[in-house]
């Protein structure tokens, strides 16, 4: 018995050969990487705004645009450790990242129905239209990066996984954006910039489990 036993552990382990851990440095560096090109190639070829070239920063911006970043590395960082399955890993850090950017499209929601902004002007569709595209094209390649660090890595809950990629590059995606994008407006960012990042998320979560499962 202890012979056939020590042959089939031989036999399972005879092709096996030692894996490269996943490096969580060079894990991040690639979606952050990957964030700063996308950001270099929205404001490449759309411009950046008037305001951030003079220095004169709107706080309703500035708070808002830091909410998206912080809960796009925050997702990020937790996909990076996902994929590096240890006992004892918190996958919940973006959890209160994404709980305060949730209150932009909730003051948003108030302030409409409160009549102060037209959701429904021309001018107002033409351009929460122009930050869904153009924040969704950017958010592609740090989705991708993301996709593509998973399939390496061994993620234990494919369906989060997905989820939180498509949070993380839809909220770099749209710091990217924002980069350009004149707009103020607590409505328009809290509707419409809100709306790339769940968009993203709902793509992640379709697309990714299938693709990472092992």
């Amino acid at each position: 018995m202890r012979h056939n036993s020590d042959a089939l552990i031989a036999d399972l382990v005879g092709k096996l050969e030692p894996v490269k851990p996943l490096s969580f440095a060079r894990g991040i560096s690639y979606a952050l990487g990957s964030a700063c090109v996308a950001a270099l190639a929205v404001t490449g070829l759309f411009g950046v705004r008037a305001d951030l070239l003079a220095g004169d920063f709107d706080p309703v911006y500035l708070l808002a645009t830091g909410l998206f970043l912080m809960l796009g590395i925050a997702a990020a960082v937790t996909v990076i450790v996902m994929s590096r399955p240890q006992v004892g890993n918190d996958h919940g850090g973006w959890v209160w990242a994404a709980a305060m950017v949730t209150l932009l499209p909730i003051a948003a929601v108030i302030i409409s129905l409160g009549g102060g902004s037209d959701l429904l002007s021309r001018d107002s569709i033409v351009r929460g239209l122009e930050c869904l595209m153009v924040g969704g094209a950017a958010s592609f390649l740090v989705f991708s990066i993301l996709v593509a660090w998973l399939r390496q890595g061994a993620p234990t809950a494919p369906d989060r996984a997905g989820l939180l990629s498509g949070i993380a590059a839809g909220s770099l995606g749209v710091f990217a954006f924002s980069l350009h994008c004149a707009d103020n407006d607590i409505v328009h960012i809290g509707l419409w910039h809100s709306s790339v990042v769940l968009l993203m998320a709902l793509l992640g979560r379709a697309v990714v489990p299938p693709l990472v499962r092992w």
